[in-house]
């Protein structure tokens, strides 16, 4: 085991957490609240792979929708309009019913 790994074993331990997955989380929950740069990174590739829609990606982030949208766009990434063509259209239904 890892020194890190036995890090977080003890603080689970002493630190009234239920588990190490809790160590976890509360660590990237801080982390991302010092480094909000990260969040909104985080925000875009849930968005970017289809995770999250826009505007929860926009929460995650803490920024607004058009300012989530501004960030899409600098960095590139295109948006889903929200309209499907009846080829999408019959491909998502084939996927929410399969």
């Amino acid at each position: 085991m890892s020194e890190l790994a036995e890090d977080i074993d003890t603080i689970a331990a002493v630190g009234g957490y239920e588990n190490t997955d809790a160590v976890v989380a509360d660590a990237v929950r801080e982390l991302l609240r010092r480094r909000p740069e990260l969040r909104v990174s985080l925000a875009v590739e849930k968005y970017r792979s289809g995770t999250v829609s826009l505007n929860r990606a926009a929460e995650l982030a803490e920024i607004s929708t058009e300012s989530f949208k501004d960030e899409l766009n600098d960095r590139g990434i295109p948006r889903d309009s929200g309209f499907l063509d009846d080829t999408e259209r019959r491909q998502q239904l084939e996927e929410f019913t399969n």
